[in-house]
């Protein structure tokens, strides 16, 4: 019996995993599992030799969606994924991406528009839907209470692994990203980063034609980071999956995606290739200055560095200003001689990232929109009590 695993090697009910034998796919779905049917099997084996690469393994037509309240999470989206793509949606909290994560699962059944996912309906089809897709959701790991190793295995038998197969690639992947510190510990029990680990694997074992990533590297750590994103190439590079990629990360969209759309209020506000949308902005640099912790500019200072370019103040103490490329000379010599060489903590000149093609396409940052979602989040002051 191997290492850790405490019972057989069938799909038992377990006091501690919220799957049961009568579980439906929605349902193991909603708790943040893949589908629990049979996937390509052996680890490594090219996916394109089971499909064809051609075609497109996303096709969103006009999709919306309005809740109950009166919200449009999405409003006619069109988005189509290639296979053989790792296609990344980057945009700020409360976008509309998560929501479209939710429509090509079949989670969320559309309010006009459609969806298909190689051909297959979401809605109309679950079970054919559902069997292609490796899913990690922003949501808690589905079987946090299990230890690590434990229900990374019985993830891979509900989708359909062997006993065999499913040690192999639990092994293999914990291997592959150094889990063995959590190999005997509790899902809930390990690091919000650790946890994000487990369930990435997860989304990994069975090969799935098409993963689903939401925010999949939110709490890890830069090497972590960085290992998810040589994974997420591998599979699609080497295996030919399809990746959907969901971040507000600006860097990973870069690092890693093959096409991205920028949305916003739950449109596609511009679709491309990372080069091609940074065209946008021809050549341009990006001119940025820390402050002093005690630096604060005048409203005079400020109106005259928006005149050099695209001002932006991301944080109280941080300025970006966005320049062509013939002008950064000179921009430089305004910044330093405006502020004050002693009042700079910190400077430096960049290239343009598509955080600044968001900006010069919606007027602020993705962090900005952050902060906008985050502070109507925040419950209303409680009155003071008189007396």
């Amino acid at each position: 019996m191997p290492r850790g695993l405490r019972r057989r090697a069938k799909l038992p009910t377990h006091p501690r995993c919220r799957y049961t034998k009568s579980s439906s796919l929605t349902a193991i779905c909603l708790s943040g599992l893949p589908s629990p049917l049979p996937f390509p099997r052996s680890f490594g084996r090219p996916m394109s030799s089971l499909t064809d690469r051609d075609g497109l393994a996303i096709e969103a037509t006009d999709l919306t969606k309005v809740y109950k309240d009166g919200v449009k999470a999405n409003d006619q989206l069109n988005i189509n994924v290639r296979r053989g793509q790792v296609y990344g949606l980057l945009g700020p909290n409360g976008a509309g991406k998560s929501t479209f994560v939710q429509q090509v699962l079949g989670l969320i059944e559309p309010t006009a528009g459609s969806v298909e996912v190689f051909g297959a309906n979401p809605v109309h089809d679950p079970d054919t839907v559902k069997r292609m897709i490796g899913y990690l959701p922003q949501t808690t790991f589905a079987m946090r209470d299990l230890y690590a190793e434990e229900a990374i295995y019985f993830t891979g038998r509900l989708k359909g692994l062997s006993h065999r197969e499913a040690i192999e690639q639990r092994e293999h992947l914990f291997s592959v990203f150094d889990l063995e510190e959590i190999r005997g510990k509790a899902v809930f029990q390990a690091s919000g980063g650790m946890q994000r680990m487990a369930g990435f694997v997860a989304a990994l074992l069975g090969h799935p034609r098409l993963l689903v990533l939401d925010e999949p590297t939110n709490d890890l750590d830069p090497l972590r980071r960085r290992a998810v994103w040589d994974m997420i190439r591998r599979v699609v590079n080497e295996d030919g999956a399809t990746c959907l990629l969901v971040t507000h990360n600006v860097l990973e969209a870069e690092r890693v995606v093959d096409r991205v759309a920028l949305i916003n209020d739950g449109r596609v506000v511009a679709e491309g290739t990372p080069g091609k949308l940074k065209e946008r902005l021809g050549e341009s640099l990006r001119v940025e200055a820390w402050l002093r912790e005690d630096g604060e500019l005048a409203a005079e200072q400020l109106t005259d560095l928006s005149a050099l370019g695209i001002l932006r103040q991301p944080r109280p103490h941080q300025l970006s200003i966005l320049v062509p490329l013939d002008g950064v000379g000179t921009t430089v010599d305004r910044v330093l001689a405006t502020i004050g060489l002693e009042q700079i903590d910190d400077f430096r000149v960049a290239t343009a990232s598509l955080e600044d093609v968001y900006v010069e396409l919606v007027g602020r940052s993705i962090a900005d929109d952050d902060a906008e979602v985050a502070a109507a989040a925040l419950p209303d002051e409680a009155p003071v009590a008189a007396g």
